[in-house]
């Protein structure tokens, strides 16, 4: 028992002896636990090289390639345009740089200058392969630890493709790319070329760009001519060209209280630079670059600068044409933006690029075209309004093909061009009231379906805001059930607003954005931006004058350019740009716009357009504050975009017409001079034409005929299969006395009635700030007022319903009934009396119809003919007017016509 007791596993461990564990098996232990870690780390290091070599193929390889010869071609790039007659490219100017830059030979430059700059900025330059891997570790260590010290990793080659691409972010995506750029950019280039592009490249203050402008500016003398001094000087001022530019004038404050110039901060490091070239080894001697002896004299000369005031602009001489038209410097523009896009480089790079590479642009301008806009714009006669202030009005237009998206002309403001780089009011984006409206209510809407040409809205306030009536139209009057194309005719805003309203605001806004290339933001998405044109920022001429073009192009849109291709020295295509195209909107959309801003310039807002011999669309733009004027306008070869204001001050236009049209017409005419008349294009199917009724806009009735104002019937076309099935809604008959020019009354004589039509709707009531009603002062279209064929203010008018008062009260005229026959005074139906019942109650009022005042018969006054009847007074006159003066004689005349 005892032995199977000492057996039990229990017990077990305290009797048995523990077993040695032999050092050989802890060295295995040891050695497999590291071979795990290292297995691991080596597997964690290979993917994450996997993945380092990924990002390297696909993000940084297409952008690495950087070529010399892009740089230092000292080419200038020629600008092309198309000869309309025979088709050939023909050049019309050179493209000069604003740089003020003299690219030279290395050879032709002092060693002196390469010297210094190897010395003081990458003293291991001829040894390493582009990249100083002790520098950067050194300079990566200083970042991690949190140092301030000032300690650069860049070689010199590193810094030469910085400035070629531009690329200066602190960040690591940009120095990855940068190393990788260095050692594959010194395989291709020896370290003579290197020096020669950083020399060219580098700023060296007061608009000097480049060691020869440098030496020219600093010391009146060629790059090759400078001393060891003179050329450390010039190198000091690379490091911080504010601070060591030996001829600012100027004055810095220590942290100590004293103070300090740039020329002694340049001395200062010019004499460091000179230390270092006597230490530093030249690879060709294995001898420094300077003695000692010669170091301390360099240090000692004087140097002389120049007395040159300004910067170096007046150093750098070009060829032919300095300044550049509108259209060139805009194009320059363009193809900079498109080529650092397309390359990956900065748009300083692409600049160079441009100024520099020999590149064959061939542009969209037509010369005809553009010169007609420079001459009508240079004439500051042409459009001779001043602001309250005296400044000139200015203005830019952009001229474009419709049927290409080609810009053939462009003027960005008033006046002669006298220099380079100033504002381009053509390109920037303002204000354009009105104008928007054919782009993002009315061509949105029809192509949405969501309205017709049929359609009307009320031409009466839509709601209150701000406890005031909105919108506001210009002039401020509401004239009823209007046509769209009436709205778009007149640029009726409360049209524009039902309009969008009928769309809504997410597809106006996608159609705008997406099918017309409009640069509007999402707070732009709203009715009042949409429909009347107060956006965040604003449009272009060019946006606008490229979206109108669609109307002419049968819904086609075209994306703007100014030029198709850009080709290097060698012919080879660095540019295509053939922009986009796509169905904006249905041809029958297109066909109904270009007919309703047609009806604008024939006879709507933007009659002063009108030129003979031509056709021609558009719309006017107002802001609310008249602080812009715009015009679009186009024919079936060209569309012109003008807008006009004060773009530094924003006063108030006081003008008479509107100016954007004063710029627009002689510079469309003259362009148009010899051009063949014609229309715009019509679909050849897909329309069709329906009778409505003018006010409803849907099928007419016998009452829509038999309107009090003459029949309502109009023939509309319409896009095939959208025409309206439905009868007229709002028309009703009613019987009219024609004598009393009313709604018959039972006074009236059945020889005096007729049964004509008139509307019938209920309206919001409005109330101005002095408490008139919107609806009394509301007319139709040919200004007859509403109390004319408005059932409700018909009844109104001769007392048949109140009148509600801004107050919420109710008030009916001094008369009541017609006016021609036997009108009556205000009775109240349930209380005759006046609501007092009593006769002996001093507040009481009798009926007139009991002549005995309430008390009866004995209350009666005695016959004083003893019942002979007494013939009255003969009856006066018929009133020709119907009881309403000058105006029921006009409404008299209006009916009496036929």
């Amino acid at each position: 028992m005892e032995e199977r007791r000492n057996t039990h596993p229990q017990g077990a461990d305290h009797s048995r002896k523990r077993r040695k564990v032999r050092p050989g098996h802890v060295a295995g232990g040891v050695v497999m636990t590291v071979f795990t870690l290292v297995l691991i780390g080596v597997c964690t290091t290979l993917m994450l090289l996997g993945i380092f070599m990924k990002y390297v193929n696909t993000s940084l390889l297409p952008t690495l390639e950087v070529r010399a010869e892009d740089y230092t071609m000292s080419q200038s790039s020629v600008v092309y345009y198309q000869d309309k007659e025979s088709g050939q490219w023909v050049e019309f100017q050179k493209v000069h740089g604003q740089e003020n830059r003299v690219l030279i030979d290395i050879d032709d430059m002092s060693p002196y200058l390469w010297q210094a700059a190897v010395s003081i900025e990458d003293e291991r330059f001829f040894s390493h392969h582009g990249v100083d891997w002790k520098r950067t570790l050194g300079a990566t260590l200083l970042t991690l630890t949190g140092s301030n010290d000032s300690y650069g990793g860049s070689t010199i080659t590193q810094q030469m493709l910085k400035n070629m691409t531009g690329e200066n972010q602190n960040t690591i995506n940009r120095k990855v790319k940068e190393i990788f750029r260095a050692l594959e950019f010194e395989k291709n280039n020896t370290k003579s070329q290197i020096l020669e592009l950083y020399l060219n490249m580098i700023y060296l203050g007061s608009g000097c760009g480049g060691v020869e402008t440098a030496a020219e500016y600093y010391f009146g003398k060629s790059a090759k001519d400078l001393t060891a001094a003179e050329s450390a000087c010039i190198i000091a001022i690379t490091n911080n060209p504010s601070l060591y530019n030996p001829k600012y004038e100027r004055t810095y404050t220590r942290k100590d209280g004293t103070t300090v110039t740039p020329r002694q901060l340049n001395k200062k490091r010019q004499e460091l630079i000179l230390d270092k070239m006597s230490k530093v080894i030249n690879p060709d001697t294995g001898k420094p670059y300077l003695t000692k002896e010669e170091c301390e004299a360099a240090k000692a000369e004087p140097l002389n600068f120049t007395d040159t005031s300004g910067d170096a602009s007046e150093l750098v001489k070009t060829d032919g044409i300095e300044i550049n038209n509108w259209f060139v410097e805009q194009l320059i523009k363009d193809v900079t933006t498109d080529l650092a896009q397309a390359k990956s480089i900065s748009y300083e790079a692409a600049q160079r690029l441009v100024n520099n590479s020999g590149y064959q642009i061939y542009c969209t301008m037509d010369p005809d075209i553009q010169k007609i806009a420079e001459d009508v714009y240079a004439d500051l006669s042409n459009l001779n309004v001043h602001s309250a202030k005296g400044h000139q009005l200015q203005s830019g237009i952009t001229i474009m093909d419709p049927y290409t998206g080609n810009i053939v002309g462009m003027v960005g403001a008033m006046g002669p061009k006298t220099q380079n780089l100033v504002d381009n009011y053509a390109v920037q984006k303002h204000q354009v009231g009105s104008s928007i409206k054919p782009l993002t209510v009315y061509s949105a809407a029809l192509d949405a379906g969501a309205v017709t040409p049929a359609t009307t809205f009320d031409n009466y306030p839509v709601e209150l805001m701000n406890n005031s009536p909105w919108p506001k139209n210009s002039p401020n009057t509401y004239t009823g059930w209007t046509m769209i194309g009436e709205g778009v005719r007149r640029s009726i805003n409360t049209i524009a607003v039902q309009t969008v309203e009928a769309l809504g605001v997410v597809d106006s806004y996608a159609y705008a954005t997406e099918k017309l290339g409009l640069s509007l933001v999402p707070e732009d998405m709203a009715v009042s931006p949409l429909a009347m044109g107060g956006l965040t920022y604003g449009l272009s001429t060019v946006e606008m004058a490229a979206a109108f073009s669609a109307f002419a192009n049968s819904g086609v849109y075209n994306s703007p350019k100014m030029y198709t291709e850009v080709r290097d020295s060698n012919g080879e295509t660095v540019l295509k740009n053939e922009g986009e195209t796509h169905v904006a909107m249905k041809e029958t959309t297109a066909y109904f716009m270009n007919q309703m801003l047609t009806s604008v310039v024939n006879a709507g807002t933007g009659t002063s357009a009108k030129f003979s011999g031509m056709t021609i669309a558009g719309k006017t733009g107002t802001t609310d504050n008249s602080k812009t004027r715009y015009f679009v306008g186009y024919t079936p070869y060209y569309c012109a975009a003008v807008w006009t204001g004060y773009p530094k001050t924003n006063e108030k236009i006081s003008a008479s017409g509107n100016p954007a049209i004063t710029m627009w017409k002689p510079v469309m005419q003259k362009i148009h001079e010899h051009l063949e008349n014609k229309s715009f294009a019509k679909p050849a199917s897909g329309l069709e034409q329906v009778t409505v009724c003018a006010d409803s806009g849907l099928l007419c009735t016998d009452a829509c005929r038999s309107d009090i104002r003459g029949s309502r019937a109009v023939q509309v076309t319409v896009a095939a299969g959208t025409a309206p099935t439905e009868s007229c809604n709002l028309h009703t008959f009613v019987d009219y006395c024609t004598e009393g020019k009313c709604v018959a009354t039972d006074s009236c004589p059945s020889s005096a009635v007729k049964q004509v039509g008139v509307l019938d709707f209920e309206r919001t009531e409005y109330f101005k700030a002095d408490g008139t009603r919107y609806a009394s002062i509301a007319t139709d279209s040919a200004k007859n007022p509403d109390k004319m064929f408005h059932l409700i203010e018909m009844k109104r008018a001769i007392g048949l319903e109140p009148t509600p008062t801004a107050s919420g009260g109710e008030t009916y005229p001094e008369v009541i009934g017609c006016p021609a026959h036997a009108g009556m005074t205000p009775v109240d139906p349930d209380h005759p009396g006046g609501g007092v019942d009593d006769p002996n109650d001093p507040n009481y009022s009798p009926s007139v119809d009991d002549p005995s005042g309430g008390f009866g018969d004995a209350n009666l006054p005695e016959d004083p003919t003893g019942g002979i009847v007494i013939p009255s007074e003969p009856p006066a006159p018929e009133d020709p007017s119907g009881g309403f003066g000058d105006a029921g004689m006009w409404a008299a005349n209006l009916f009496n016509r036929n």
